[in-house]
């Protein structure tokens, strides 16, 4: 004899509406693009994020309070031609990275190379740990 039980038809909607709405959302929008990675030595602190196929005039750079933004558009270089398979994402893409420390703003170098863009940040003067003499 079977039993009908709420619960299990409530749990299978919701089930059903989480799908729907992760499939609705490309996997590449859910992570934060561009990827980085972050090296800090010293005084000094090096970002590196990923943007194949990008050019430095498709990238924007800001230093924002305690945040340095990186933004830009990614466009579809195939707009006029049918899909076989299609993996890689395009659109507009803004990312955050908090920085640890307040950065001195005339001494940022950014280059990009070979898809990889390289942000070289150095400590404020007034972010440094500073000897206080006791009299």
């Amino acid at each position: 004899m079977y039993t009908y039980d709420m619960i299990d038809d409530i749990l299978s909607l919701r089930d059903v509406v989480d799908n729907f709405f992760s499939d609705a959302t490309p996997r590449w929008r859910r992570r934060e693009f561009p990827n980085i990675e972050m090296y800090e030595s010293g005084d000094d602190l090096e970002i590196r994020a990923l943007v194949p196929g990008l050019s430095a005039s498709e990238i924007e750079l800001h230093l924002v309070d305690d945040s340095l933004i990186i933004e830009g558009e990614k466009k579809n270089d195939y707009a006029n031609q049918p899909y076989i398979r299609k993996e890689r994402h395009f659109g507009a893409f803004k990312r955050s990275v908090k920085l640890p420390f307040r950065v001195d703003p005339g001494r940022i170098v950014a280059e990009l190379k070979n898809g990889i863009l390289l942000v070289r940040l150095n400590k404020s003067e007034d972010a440094k740990p500073k000897k206080i003499e006791i009299k």
